[in-house]
């Protein structure tokens, strides 16, 4: 899947005939998280729908910059869309599924449910035909509720104002991923890893690149990796520099070590084993320069002969194998 097909399939959801919009809630009640179809009048549903639509044109369709890449390969670029592959699906996830594939929900009921319970808003946009899941975080700024503090409205029809009697529910255009063709879409990384037990899927996954470099016998002590899984964003770089590394297990021991003997950025930064055959990785330093390391991060122009570091880089010859 390339970006641009990405973007091809959504604009397909989007402008096709009979497209609308239905609105769910994700509530955390007693019994665990459940769906709710929320009731919206029709003329503030449609505007509803449009500002999604028109959310999703200019974050991702209008978005020339933006690159999709598999989430297990995550770099540091700011303009970029996740695909999400690995195997544990995080539960909010899981429930754009349920708007897809299910036809009927209990509807949300003011007597029966509270916004206070609001996890995040799902919205299935489309036709009976082709349609794609929307799921947008809830942050507990966006309620205003009504025994809150003392919070003052219009009274209509007047200058007066009065004590709020409803809490309000603000709703904007942002959203964090998309569901669409039986694929995960992540636009906002950062979230996904705060909220939605991201962490222990990915950590599964680093546990599994320090078995990796365990068995290239490289590094002296894994042991310093494995003191830093809980660190979402260390685990994170160590899944994709260990776990699918263009190096490890590819270039030989040697080769790589000579290659921080020598080359600018890296010459001095290592402490090595007596005989010169591993790593010494002792500090977060250069352990974090290992892994930029494996990850390849270290190039030098072919044109200029200069040296740089690189965190985002796109395979040329994939892409042109996906674009022909």
């Amino acid at each position: 899947m390339t970006i641009e097909n990405l973007k091809e399939e959504i604009s397909s959801v989007i402008t096709a005939k009979g497209c609308s919009a239905e609105f769910f809630f994700l509530l955390d009640g007693d019994e665990g998280m459940c769906v709710k179809s929320v009731d919206i009048n029709e003329a503030d549903q449609t505007k509803l729908a449009e500002m999604f639509t028109e959310s999703l044109s200019s974050n991702i369709l209008l978005n020339d910059d933006l690159s999709l890449i598999p989430i297990s390969s995550a770099d540091d670029r700011k303009n970029a869309l996740y695909e999400y592959d690995l195997d544990d699906i995080p539960d909010e996830l899981s429930n754009l599924k349920k708007i897809i594939e299910s036809e009927k929900f209990d509807p949300f009921s003011f007597s029966d449910d509270s916004l206070k319970q609001l996890e995040g808003v799902l919205i299935l946009i489309g036709n009976q035909d082709v349609q794609l899941a929307i799921y947008k975080h809830h942050y507990p700024i966006t309620l205003l509720q009504k025994d809150s503090g003392f919070s003052l409205t219009k009274m209509r029809g007047s200058n007066r104002f009065q004590k709020l009697d409803q809490d309000i529910l603000k709703i904007d255009p942002k959203f964090q991923f998309i569901k669409l063709n039986g694929k995960y879409y992540i636009l906002d990384i950062k979230a996904l890893e705060r909220f939605f037990g991201f962490h222990d899927a990915i950590k599964n996954i680093a546990t599994q690149g320090v078995e990796n470099i365990k068995s290239s016998d490289l590094v002296m002590d894994c042991g310093v990796f494995e003191s830093r899984l809980d660190d979402i964003t260390f685990s994170r770089k160590l899944v994709k520099s260990a776990s699918q590394s263009p190096v490890l297990s590819v270039i030989p021991n040697r080769e790589i070590l000579s290659f921080t003997n020598t080359h600018p950025a890296l010459k001095g930064k290592f402490k090595y084993s007596t005989d010169g055959s591993q790593f010494d990785l002792k500090t977060k330093k250069s352990q974090n320069l290992f892994l930029k390391l494996l990850n390849d991060d270290f190039l030098q122009s072919e044109l200029t002969k200069k040296y740089y570091e690189s965190v985002a880089k796109d395979n040329i010859e994939e892409a042109a194998e996906n674009a022909a």
